[in-house]
Formats: C-alpha cells, sequence, structure tokens
C-alpha cells in the first residue's frame, strides 16, 4: 500500500495467485467522525490534501479506512466518492 508521498506501483498478479488472499474491507466515515483516530493508521497515497481545503468544506470530506495485514491506512477524500 503506498503511503502519502509514494508512488504507486502496478503489478501483475494471476488470478490464481489473488484467490489466495482474504479480500480487504474498506469503510468510510465523516470526518468528525473518523478525525480522532488518524493516529492509529498511515495515510495512504491518492487522497485530497486538507492542507489546501478550508475548514468550512469539512462536512464534505469523509475518510475512508481499510485494514490490510492489521495496519489501518486511511485517506481524505470527498463524501460521494466511493471507498475503494
Amino acid at each position: 500500500m503506498p503511503e502519502k508521498g509514494q508512488q504507486a506501483k502496478v503489478y501483475d498478479i494471476p488470478d490464481s495467485d489473488l484467490a489466495k488472499y482474504k479480500a480487504v474491507e474498506a469503510n468510510q466515515t465523516s470526518y468528525d467522525e473518523g478525525k480522532d483516530r488518524l493516529a492509529e493508521g498511515k495515510e495512504m497515497a491518492g487522497g485530497i490534501d486538507l492542507d489546501k481545503q478550508e475548514v468550512q468544506a469539512y462536512n464534505d470530506i469523509c475518510i475512508c479506512w481499510i485494514k490490510i495485514g492489521g495496519t489501518w491506512y486511511y485517506r481524505y477524500q470527498y463524501c460521494w466518492q466511493d471507498c475503494p
């Protein structure tokens, strides 16, 4: 999982190998619900940069959470976007 600031990598993994792994569950919280949990995880690449957003826009911001191998990853995104 690329963390914020890292380049994403593309792998060509055969379906037979992918079948050996469990599906990854992703869920989404509002910014207010999830902001206190951010210390539990690592910010992944692909989200919006909150440093450039105005505070008034936070009600349109959600946090996408993905747990991989015991580690929580999150990214900031607009609430209308699907959490991958």
